[in-house]
């Protein structure tokens, strides 16, 4: 009898922990959005106002020509402004906000990701200085897209408004 009931225990709290972890809708996303508008764009300002600042995440922060993510303080960033950062990514309920390595003007901030190295996937809301390739009326359609193209990574967008999207790979 107590093996049965651990049993379901662990099942259950498997099944909280794999739905707790599900994927947010579009509409999920851009409510956030809507609701936290302010902190987004005081959120990118500060990002693009730091060029060499390629990623923030409270494990720390990655610069242009560096391969590690360090804390700060750093030479480049001060703990006051990354810890501006860390407040502004916690209000929208952001865990990253990063660019590429061209570093464009541009602004992800990642609001959820699943799975393991090169399997993970993530939501992310952008701001982009130009429209983005691989736009979508529905960030579902990933999933037909990557359908039709198997073992390639697939990155779609939805227009949210101005130059902010909706990002899924």
């Amino acid at each position: 009898m107590p093996l049965l009931l651990g049993l379901s225990i662990a099942i259950c709290a498997l099944l909280f922990l794999r739905e707790s972890n599900s994927r947010p809708n579009d509409e999920g996303l851009i409510k956030n959005f809507d609701d936290r508008k302010l902190a987004y764009e005081r959120l990118r300002d500060l990002f693009l106002a730091d060029g060499k600042v390629l990623l923030v995440a409270d494990w720390g922060v990655k610069m242009r020509g560096s391969v590690l993510s360090v804390k700060p303080p750093a030479a480049e960033l001060s703990l006051a402004r990354y810890e501006q950062y860390l407040a502004l990514l916690k209000e929208i309920g952001g865990k990253v906000v990063s660019r590429s390595e061209a570093g464009l003007p541009e602004a992800c901030i990642y609001v959820w990701a699943d799975g393991f190295a090169g399997e993970t996937r993530h939501e992310a809301v952008c701001w982009l200085n130009q429209p983005p390739p691989g736009q979508v009326a529905r960030l579902d359609e990933i999933e037909e897209r990557s359908a039709s193209v198997r073992g390639t990574r697939t990155t779609v967008y939805r227009h949210v408004e101005g130059n902010w999207y909706l990002q899924r790979d």
